[in-house]
């Protein structure tokens, strides 16, 4: 350090002083601030102190300003007064060596720590106040020529750095090279510390003026360290007045730590801390900066603890508390002052850096707090830290709110405006067809940033947005072609803000338009991702399966089971569900397998020799392929008239039939390119290749870039199925159905498992045809949930399978968060559809009673006047041994319904349901069963929707009318229909008519 700066502790509004201290000039520079309007600092120079001895520490008197210590080269102290270098104390030691610090209590003592000699004390403290006399006093350096120390301490141990408690004087903590931290109470005669910390952060340390039971100190150079200590918390040797508690013999280490708190990822070299202060106007509040110019402030806040909890815990004296009277504190924000002078993205000068810097006690124009700098160039500057960042909230809804600063019509706030808060809301754009406005996010990301080589599907032309002056094009793997899909904001490609509220309302979205269990619908719903299609076309698949007992054999039932379990006899560790019997305890897959095989009249279809035709063939049709001859050509001529011919040529390729493979692609909508694919493929087949037919595949690869066709020209440029594998923009069912059809067993077996667990580690959506949905895919479900945000979709798939075959805490956990969202929403229909439907998922396949149980009723209409419900449970009927008057009246009529118009009475006492408010008529609906009551319902269901009559009832106020009425009513008023009530039910709820 070549520079330094120290804010004046005394300093005033009227009077606010600083200090220079420049190490390789030997002078001291006391200056007073004139001026500061918030960006330009203009001071004047007091005094100034030339030709001070050689020094590497100082220290700046907390009582008279005009009054420094310094530490020589010597180990010496010199204390000097700035305007009158004529008077000095000379603070002599034993033996030379270096003075690494020097430091000021509150109480007129000096503590110097030196470094290391045999057979001497590092640590000495010196009672000077009475030397240190003010104003016109006798000569600083009068009187005895030497001063001993009213304290020696550390023998033989190297002093990094001293600091003294402001509040008590007679308590210092410092740091031993290498060793520790230790506080010690100098009025002791013992030399023994009171606490000790063992670190080897033992430099530059600071006390948080305004809690001084924390303090910090840094790490060696070289390493950018920071620790925060609490006094309180450690193990004591004494009972010195330092408020420490109760002694205790095990070790305690920071409350804080900061391991790397500066980074030289953007830097040349590891940086050195330099300094370290505490803020003078808010506790908590640390600065550090770095040799490099790296300058960071670090803001720590105490945990919460209500005043009963405290007033317990101080009480509480009679048992030993490890954490006496300490709160833990955590890190509350980090402000990034300034960047190294060498970062990568901030360079600038050497002399521009910060080389020293020192917090005042004075508040900045926006009240926070300030900091004085100093540069390398002697520049010195005001920095003011700033507040928290603008409030943030998103609704369930996903609209979000924004609080700003901000300038009406580019005028800037007045003084007391400053704290003004400005609001803005952005909600998202409706749109019926959320998938088109995906693919128009998508189009404007793709604009703006590279594009993706990799089309999604072969059907769909590139987007004109894209653009075309790429010559060469990224050839992403199919994971990543999915991740690449929502990948809309990088570096260099920017969302708008109304385009990223669309984007977090994509689990609403679904949900509203009916995104469940209906595989084929959910399908539709996720439009535009082909990976999300191809799940649930598989879902739909096995869940078809499940429901006709496709699956079972041998009395083992091995419904969503996936390639990976078929191949391995893998069926997890709660492989019992799967049991359709109970007789017998032994469970052979492999027959299971076998007979399955058999049942669904599957023929062998791998032309590789095999120990295992069975599980090759079950795993091919788990995979979708292993299609018979008139299948496949249904399938390739269906894709044909989609307009995907590479795929569908693709298709025969992988099942051996190269002439239907041509074919497709010479029919349909096949293109010049795909005509001399053909070509190609036809060359490989016939054995016939020259350079024509070189130079034919070199210009196909040119024209055409989708998976299927790199595939396609994978194999007739090599002619090894290992070249197809090693294509990875392939879906990977595709890749896996080309595994079993020409690797052999131990290949198969090696290439399944390894594929599986990329799957897992990834996330790739793809890989439940590998896992299934067992519990091999809760952990790929768990990763593609973080790494896309999308819970709902792992949700709704694992709920075909789980509890039904098997259970997890994990998915618990997401069923009641995905309900808790949908309320929160307010998707009640949609919440009740899950629930519902989520319980019939549940039923075994050997059992008739759900795994999941019903929710109880939630909503029940009962009588004002007896409190019964209004049903017609026996339960609730009178009992014939007990009349009463009102059950009387009721037989009288001779049923308890009365009139058909009379709606709903209750079934105990006769009452009516109260009125509609709206047409003034009893509420409820007539019983089908009474006189009449048939022909009404039956007339009133030709006339109008039946849930026109059911009971409609606001939350708000309790009103209730028909359902029929309130619609028509809201969707002219927003109040409550009763006069005198202002309750706005329209709004409650989306609507008390709402459907």
């Amino acid at each position: 350090m070549e520079t330094a700066i120290r804010w004046s502790p005394s300093a005033t509004t009227l009077q606010q002083r600083f200090l220079v201290a420049d190490v390789n000039g030997r002078s001291f520079t006391h200056c007073r601030v004139d001026s500061y309007d918030g960006k330009d600092l203009r001071f004047k120079n007091i005094s100034t102190l030339h030709k001070v001895p050689a020094f590497r520490a100082f220290d700046w008197s907390p009582h008279d300003e005009a009054i420094v210590a310094v530490g020589q080269w010597s180990g010496e102290a010199t204390v000097l007064r700035i305007d009158d270098s004529s008077q000095s104390v000379s603070l002599p030691i034993k033996h030379q060596r270096l003075c690494n610090a020097v430091i000021f209590s509150t109480a007129g003592r000096l503590a110097t720590g030196l470094e290391r000699v045999r057979n001497d004390f590092c640590l000495n403290v010196w009672d000077i106040s009475q030397r240190l006399s003010t104003g016109a006093s006798p000569g600083l350096g009068s009187g005895r020529p030497y001063l001993e120390p009213i304290r020696k301490l550390a023998s033989s141990e190297a002093i990094t750095s001293i600091k003294f408690f402001p509040s008590q004087p007679d308590a210092l903590v410092c740091g031993v090279k290498g060793a520790c931290i230790r506080i010690y109470d100098i009025r002791e005669n013992t030399g023994t510390a009171a606490l000790q910390f063992q670190t080897s952060c033992v430099h530059n340390i600071a006390i948080d003026p305004l809690d001084e039971n924390y303090f910090a100190s840094a790490g060696p150079p070289k390493d950018a360290m920071i620790h925060i200590w609490d006094r309180r918390i450690g193990p004591q040797s004494s009972t010195a007045n330092l408020a420490l508690g109760p002694s205790h013999t095990s070790q305690y280490g920071p409350i804080v730590e900061f391991k790397k708190a500066f980074d030289n990822t953007h830097s040349k070299a590891q940086p050195s801390i330099w300094s370290l202060r505490y803020c003078k106007g808010q506790s908590g509040c640390l600065g550090a900066l770095a040799s490099n110019g790296d300058y960071k402030i670090f803001e720590t806040k105490k945990e919460y603890a209500s005043e009963p909890a405290r007033s317990k815990e101080y009480q509480d004296t009679t048992s030993y508390r490890p954490f006496p009277a300490a709160q833990q504190i955590f890190t509350k924000r980090i402000h990034q002052v300034e960047h190294a002078f060498d970062h990568i993205k901030h360079k600038r000068a050497e002399n521009k850096r910060i080389v020293s810097f020192d917090f005042t006690n004075l508040a900045g124009s926006k009240g926070r707090p300030c900091a004085i700098t100093l540069r390398g160039d002697q520049t010195i500057d005001i920095y003011e830290i700033k507040g928290p960042p603008p409030a943030l909230s998103i609704s369930a809804l996903s609209s979000l709110a924004i609080s700003t600063n901000r300038d009406r019509g580019g005028a800037a706030f007045h003084d007391d405006e400053d704290l003004s808060v400005h609001v803005d809301t952005l909600f998202p754009q409706a749109n019926p067809n959320f998938a088109n406005s995906l693919r128009r996010i998508r189009a404007k990301s793709n604009k703006r940033g590279p594009a993706n080589a990799r089309q999604i599907d072969s059907s769909e032309p590139p987007s004109q947005d894209i653009d075309p002056g790429l010559d060469e094009k990224v050839h992403l793997s199919s994971r990543e072609a999915h991740e690449a899909l929502y990948d809309y904001h990088s570096a260099d490609r920017k969302l708008n803000m109304q385009d990223a509220v669309n984007l977090f309302s994509i689990p609403y979205r679904r949900a509203t338009q009916g995104y469940l269990f209906d595989c084929q619908k959910n399908v539709d719903i996720v439009a535009g991702d082909p990976w999300l299609q191809d799940l649930w076309t598989w879902i739909g698949w096995a869940k078809s399966n499940a429901e006709n007992a496709s699956m079972v054999a041998e009395g083992i039932d091995l419904s969503y089971v996936g390639v990976f379990g078929i191949w391995n006899n893998d069926l997890g560790t709660q492989k019992n569900a799967r049991i359709m019997s109970k007789t017998g305890t032994g469970i052979d897959i492999s027959t299971a397998v076998r007979a399955l095989c058999d049942k669904l009249e599957l023929q062998v279809s791998s032309p590789r020799e095999t120990a295992y035709p069975k599980h090759r063939q079950l795993c091919l049709y788990s995979c979708g392929l292993g299609l018979q001859s008139q299948q496949l050509e249904e399938t390739v001529k269906d894709l044909v008239r989609k307009g995907q011919n590479t795929k569908a040529a693709a298709l025969a390729v992988i099942h051996d039939q190269p002439k239907l493979a041509f074919l497709a692609l010479r029919n349909g909508s096949a293109s010049p390119a795909h005509r001399e694919l053909s070509l190609a493929l036809a060359g490989f087949v016939k054995g016939t290749t020259d350079e024509t037919w070189d130079e034919t595949v070199r210009d196909v690869a040119k024209e055409l870039d989708d998976p299927y066709a790199r595939a396609i020209l994978a194999l007739v440029s090599y002619g090894d199925w290992h070249d197809v594998l090693a294509e990875r923009s392939l879906p990977l069912r595709d890749r896996v159905g080309v595994a079993l059809m020409y690797l052999d067993d131990e290949e198969l077996t090696e290439y399944i498992g390894a594929v599986t667990e990329d799957a897992i580690e990834q996330g790739a959506i793809e890989g439940i045809v590998l896992t299934g949905l067992t519990e091999k895919s809760i952990p790929l479900l768990q990763t593609y949930a973080c790494k896309f945000s999308d819970l709902q979709t792992p949700l709704l798939a694992l709920s075909h399978s789980s509890p039904r075959y098997f259970t997890h805490p994990l998915i618990d956990h997401w069923r009641q968060s995905y309900r808790a969202f949908l309320n929160a929403t307010r998707l009640f229909l949609p919440r009740v559809h899950f629930d519902v439907q989520s319980t019939k998922l549940s039923i075994p396949t050997h059992r008739q009673k759900p795994l999941i149980p019903p929710h109880p009723r939630q909503v029940s209409l009962r009588c004002n006047h007896c409190d019964q419900a209004l049903d017609r449970n026996p339960e609730n009927s009178p009992s014939p041994a007990d009349p009463s008057p009102a059950t009387s009246s009721i037989t009288n009529h001779g049923s308890i319904f009365g009139d058909p118009r009379s709606g709903t009475v209750c079934p105990r006492c006769g009452r009516h349901m109260p009125r509609c408010v709206i047409c003034m008529l009893w509420l409820g609906t007539a019983d089908p069963t009474s006189k009449g009551g048939a022909a009404h319902a039956a007339g009133a269901a030709k006339k109008r929707d039946p849930l026109n009559d059911f009971v409609a009832v606001c939350r708000g106020c309790w009103h209730m009318s028909h359902g029929g009425h309130a619609e028509e009513w809201f969707r002219d008023h927003a109040v409550c229909a009763v006069p005198g009530c202002e309750c706005r039910c329209g709004e409650v709820d989306g609507g008390i008519g709402a459907r």
